[in-house]
């Protein structure tokens, strides 16, 4: 019964972050910082902070929360005065941290017109590695084409030398420089990068965040779900991108909210 009631507040704690992947002291720093900066004055602030331990209440018991506020601190990551439902500021290395953790919009993303074939080899008794790998190549924004093929238009070749010396992987991992313009079969590389990194579905979600919240009052979840739909995006060149890319869009729409934080 434990058992399910912990993966029940795993699924909790899930929701609170809109699927992003955080420590405890993560989600209620970022919490903190979209509900301080977006949506609650000073004047709010008491009623942010019951919303806040009423949902994180759900999944982590009161007592839990009390520490996270405390190890916060103590990292000087936020500071409060003796009680906690007074207004805590997060300092400026709690705004450092939010950096390190939260999804980031580029707006320059400089490409090369190259696209890069990623390909391995990996024997079955070491498995676990195949797995490691797969799980790196999506977080550098790489996309799979077939079992064993990725393919990102981003130059890969530092970052797969360095994780392929630190993990032993020598002469199993190989990269292909496809050439401007390249292409796969049939397909040239706008094309290929809408099929392979499923830009219309990611588009649709972008278009339903402008439907939902253009012309609405700011609030935390704006954001959050700005952030939902961006931890899903490659941010492709936009060379890349449908013309009718929604993406930037919504953009311009949240970037006022994250002023002073970017």
């Amino acid at each position: 019964m434990e058992k399910f009631t912990k993966l029940a507040r795993k699924r909790k704690i899930s929701e609170l972050s809109w699927n992003l992947t955080f420590r405890m002291t993560d989600l209620v720093l970022v919490t903190l910082f979209l509900g301080l900066n977006l949506a609650a004055p000073s004047k709010h602030t008491g009623k942010f902070l019951a919303k806040l331990f009423e949902k994180i209440h759900q999944a982590i018991d009161e007592e839990k929360i009390k520490q996270v506020f405390y190890q916060l601190k103590q990292q000087g990551l936020i500071d409060y005065a003796s009680r906690l439902w007074q207004k805590p500021l997060i300092t400026d290395q709690g705004r450092k941290r939010l950096k390190g953790i939260l999804p980031r919009y580029d707006e320059l993303r400089a490409w090369d017109s190259r696209l890069y074939l990623i390909t391995y080899d990996i024997p079955e008794k070491i498995k676990f590695q195949r797995d490691k790998l797969r799980y790196f190549l999506k977080q550098i924004g790489c996309g799979l084409l077939q079992e064993s093929v990725w393919v990102t238009p981003y130059n890969p070749k530092k970052l797969l030398k360095e994780y392929v010396s630190e993990n032993d992987l020598s002469g199993l991992v190989l990269v292909s420089d496809l050439g401007r313009d390249g292409q796969i079969g049939e397909e040239n590389i706008r094309s290929l990068a809408g099929t392979i990194f499923r830009l219309e579905d990611l588009n649709r979600r972008y278009r339903e965040f402008i439907n939902h919240w253009l012309g609405k009052k700011p609030a935390p979840d704006t954001v959050g779900s700005f952030f939902s739909i961006l931890k899903d995006d490659p941010q492709l060149p936009f060379e890349l991108l449908p013309d009718d890319w929604a993406g930037e869009q919504v953009w311009q729409l949240v970037k006022p909210l994250l002023k002073s934080f970017i």
